[in-house]
């Protein structure tokens, strides 16, 4: 999953298009982790009150089966019960939700949208498309004519925006499913890194609309956006293609000892649901 960022070249954010929103409760239903973003389009930019994360791991359970099962499916609304008590107490009226790949994928999906329509919950389970879409909306604040990489737990988007619309491309070799496959067998960086890199390329080769943008942008990357920059706060700082090649080698010089200490930590998506609310109300 580092290796996507010798495609970025540049982390940092743009100048919105979107108009005020006020407070939005927005919520991301990963196929990992679950996320709750109290945040508003404020004066053209992003503004996040509060962040609560809490790891559900659906993506794992579904994939046992195809289908999420009775605990599961507890432990979501259980979630989303104390999610909207949180807006409830802020007095937030407005709220959104939307679910990735693993409730895109899971058979019984329709038993998670009977949850979030017993909880009064508007709940999106976005498309490849739609994902794609989000993702831009979060690395952008809705700028044309950029491109962005978002690397989930399941799947990776890559997505970018023009006059004429979104182009996209979407494939299941998110950081989770990579470090499964391919870093977690491993014995050094450099074996991973090689058979990831095999199995990225030709998807990476085809995304020709990602090239000649005005700026590129990586969502779910703060904390490699840290060890790349051995700085706490990243938020708004741009990266080099050369800082980024001079990490790698070093990753691929690191000994099976020290290989195993490598983490790997992800970002929120939701915030393209605010994004989006600010967008249509211009």
């Amino acid at each position: 999953m580092i290796l996507l960022l010798l495609l970025i070249g540049l982390l940092f954010p743009f100048p919105a298009v979107a108009s005020d929103t006020g407070l939005v409760c927005a919520i991301d239903m990963g196929s990992n982790s679950f996320k709750l973003m109290l945040g508003e389009m404020k004066a053209g930019g992003y503004v996040q009150h509060q962040f609560t994360k809490n790891r559900l791991g659906v993506g794992d359970d579904m994939s046992k089966t195809g289908v999420i099962s009775p605990p599961k499916l507890k432990e979501i609304r259980q979630t989303l019960e104390k999610y909207l008590a949180v807006c409830e107490s802020k007095g937030i009226q407005t709220r959104a939700a939307v679910a990735t790949a693993a409730f895109r994928e899971a058979k019984n999906q329709g038993e998670v949208v009977e949850i979030a329509k017993s909880l009064n919950l508007a709940l999106e389970i976005a498309s490849e498309e739609r994902e794609s879409q989000l993702a831009y909306l979060v690395g952008t604040l809705g700028t044309h004519n950029f491109a962005v990489i978002d690397n989930g737990s399941r799947t990776i988007e890559l997505v970018a925006s023009s006059a004429r619309g979104y182009q996209w491309s979407i494939f299941h070799l998110g950081y989770r499913i990579a470090f499964q496959e391919f870093f977690q067998p491993a014995g050094t960086f450099a074996e991973a890194s090689d058979r990831y890199y095999q199995e990225l390329a030709p998807h990476l080769l085809s995304a020709d609309f990602m090239k000649n943008r005005d700026g590129y942008a990586g969502v779910e990357m703060e904390d490699v956006a840290r060890y790349l920059l051995s700085q706490d706060r990243v938020d708004g700082v741009r990266i080099s293609l050369e800082t980024v090649s001079k990490k790698v080698a070093a990753l691929k010089a690191m000994s099976d000892v020290e290989f195993g200490e490598i983490q790997v930590f992800e970002r929120e998506l939701g915030v393209g649901l605010i994004v989006e609310k600010g967008i249509q109300s211009r």
